[in-house]
């Protein structure tokens, strides 16, 4: 019994550390988990942008419970060999929405709206939307039976113009709903990358942090593809907020117009988190129709290593790696960082830092 106390109050320490530390970092969101003083411009013409005809047939789609949802759930301890299987998500996706959280009927999955949206935008709007495949232990694990039920699930995508993007989902009923989404562009682009971070903890602890996460601070970059998101962020109130720069280096892939918001009750969810979301993830996607992208070769080493950059500090900062290993355990919470979430990043030795 004792250790069982131990044990719960290390999950409320966790996740009590992982909410003051998200609401100073903004992940990855990852984390990441992860956006002029004119308005925004409109989407580029869909022949130049790669979209699909709004008129395409949406995707046949089932509603299933993540307990019927493949792969099998396994332990996270069980990891396979270096010769292990890739999954691809386009299958496994089509069970969204899921039917019911872990937790029970009576607890709301709150931020599927947003991954329901989000994948069938990109459906019907990318010609090109594709699997990318990924480690199959990755893509989806459950905790053991003597711990709170909690699933964690991903799914991973590429476009022409966007190299990766990667989507998971947590549920553990009340405990916690998390959605993060990064969207990485083409290396012939040097867009910001998308982030996306959407936290609840309780019944009274919601966070939301929606940033264009910019490749550099050089002022020109900041005003050709941050300060346009100006309009849509001031039409946003309860989502104007800042993070702590005591916790957080905002030199560093982080933008002054971010959404950031922190709320004691989901109200605000779908009221106004998911609206600016639709908004931001609708500009992000129309930047690109009105690129050429540069294919040179200092151009995208210059990119690629930002990028890295990008995913080196990400790897370290992210607090929601220590969720991971209490729900799943440290060798998966590792892997799970460094192959899926943040795959440019090396593990930093403990005695250096980061979470290693």
């Amino acid at each position: 019994r004792g250790r069982d106390q131990g044990e719960r109050g290390g999950r409320r320490g966790s996740e009590a550390e992982m909410l003051g530390r998200w609401t100073a970092l903004c992940l990855s969101l990852c984390i990441s988990w992860s956006l002029a003083f004119q308005a925004p411009s409109p989407l580029a013409p869909q022949a130049s942008l790669g979209l699909r005809s709004a008129s395409a047939p949406a995707p046949s789609r089932r509603a299933l419970h993540p307990r019927s949802l493949s792969p099998p759930l396994r332990a996270a301890t069980t990891l396979a060999a270096s010769t292990e299987a890739q999954v691809e998500s386009s299958e496994r996706i089509k069970g969204i929405p899921w039917t019911e959280s872990v937790g029970g009927k009576e607890h709301k999955l709150l931020y599927m709206p947003f991954v329901e949206w989000q994948y069938k935008y990109m459906k019907e709007n990318f010609e090109t939307l594709e699997d990318k495949p990924f480690a199959e232990p990755l893509s989806f694990q459950r905790t053991p039976e003597k711990k709170p039920p909690a699933v964690i699930e991903s799914w991973q995508f590429k476009t022409e113009h966007f190299r990766k993007i990667r989507m998971t989902y947590i549920d553990a009923g009340v405990r916690a709903q998390v959605y993060n989404c990064v969207i990485y562009p083409e290396y012939k682009y040097d867009l910001p990358i998308l982030g996306i971070d959407f936290l609840s903890f309780g019944k009274s602890r919601v966070l939301a942090i929606l940033d264009l996460q910019p490749l550099t601070q050089d002022p020109d970059y900041l005003e050709r593809y941050i300060q346009p998101l100006r309009p849509i962020r001031s039409k946003y109130e309860d989502l104007c907020g800042r993070m702590s720069s005591k916790f957080y280096d905002e030199a560093r892939f982080f933008s002054k117009e971010l959404l950031f918001g922190k709320f004691d009750d989901p109200s605000p969810v779908m009221e106004s988190l998911f609206p600016a979301f639709k908004e931001y993830f609708e500009h992000y996607v129309g930047m690109v129709g009105g690129l050429e992208g540069d294919e040179s070769p200092e151009a995208i080493a210059r990119v690629k290593q930002l990028q890295k950059d990008y995913d080196q500090y990400s790897a370290e900062k992210d607090p929601a790696v220590g969720l991971f290993a209490t729900y799943w355990g440290q060798e998966w919470a590792d892997r799970f960082t460094h192959e899926f979430l943040f795959s440019e990043s090396v593990p930093v030795p403990k005695a250096e830092g980061g979470h290693e």
